[in-house]
This record gives C-alpha cells, sequence and structure tokens, in this order.
C-alpha cells in the first residue's frame, strides 16, 4: 500500500492550477573538480508558475539543499504506475507528498537504500506533470512574483 502524506506548500491554489515551470540541479564538489571526492551536496530547485484570483503571476520554488534522485513523470504515466495499488492519504487536487512504499522508491537499488537509510519520497502533484525527488535533505517552499 502507498501511504501519501500531504505537507502544507505555503499556497491555496489547487495543484491543477500550477505548472512545471524550471527546474535546477547542480553538483558541487569538495575536492576541486574531482567526481571521485565525496561530495557536499546537490541542490535542486524546481518552480512552479500560477497565478492568483488578482491575476498576478508568482512562483512556487520548491527546493532541496541536497538531491539524490530527481525524476519528471507526465502525470498520466503515474497513473499506470500506480495501478493496481492501494493508496492512501491523497487529498483531492493538493501538490505536496512525502510518500512511503511507492514503485519508484522500492525500485532503487538496495545498495542505495541501505547507503541512504534517512532517504524520503517526496512527490509533487500538478495537472500535467508529477515531480519525484529522493532525498534526506528538507523541503524549503518560497513564493515569489514571476519575473517575466
Amino acid at each position: 500500500m502507498i501511504r501519501y502524506h500531504p505537507i502544507d506548500a505555503g499556497v491555496t491554489v489547487p495543484c491543477t492550477d500550477l505548472c512545471l515551470s524550471g527546474m535546477h540541479h547542480s553538483y558541487v564538489f569538495l575536492g576541486k573538480g574531482d567526481p571521485l571526492v565525496e561530495h557536499e551536496g546537490n541542490p535542486f530547485s524546481a518552480d512552479f508558475s500560477f497565478t492568483e484570483t488578482d491575476g498576478t503571476s508568482r512562483i512556487l520554488r520548491v527546493s532541496f539543499d541536497h538531491a539524490d534522485i530527481v525524476r519528471v513523470l507526465d502525470e498520466v504515466y503515474l497513473d499506470s504506475e500506480q495501478y493496481g495499488l492501494d493508496r492512501t492519504g491523497l487529498v483531492h487536487r493538493h501538490f505536496a507528498y512525502r510518500v512511503e512504499n511507492s514503485r519508484f522508491w522500492n525500485a532503487q537499488s538496495e545498495f542505495y537504500r541501505q547507503m541512504n537509510p534517512s532517504a524520503i519520497h517526496y512527490r509533487f502533484i500538478t495537472a500535467t506533470a508529477c515531480l519525484d525527488v529522493l532525498t534526506a535533505a528538507d523541503v524549503q517552499f518560497s513564493v515569489f512574483d514571476d519575473p517575466r
């Protein structure tokens, strides 16, 4: 059974009004660019655009100081990935979740799960896309005016 735990992202718009508009994932190494040296972080952020009821264009930024694994999946394929599995905790038109026992999490290697025992599966759902992030870092949300 997949368990969804809703997270408050700090906005009141339904997930169907959010649109994934950009992502940034970087790799920062401690050892002068040597990828064999243990890294200090892989910061990740994703921007979701939306329009307030007064017509103001805004951005909801979801960010992590470190992200191990990131994927974007069309929402239609997410439904087929979960076909036949019981799901609890989903809230109608909700955007942000912490997820337990998903097929995505279970598809990761035993090595990854042993090396990252505190990793969490976060899922962000819109009408057209699903963003999955595996990380031990806490999620951070910020909202600002769309600069475009």
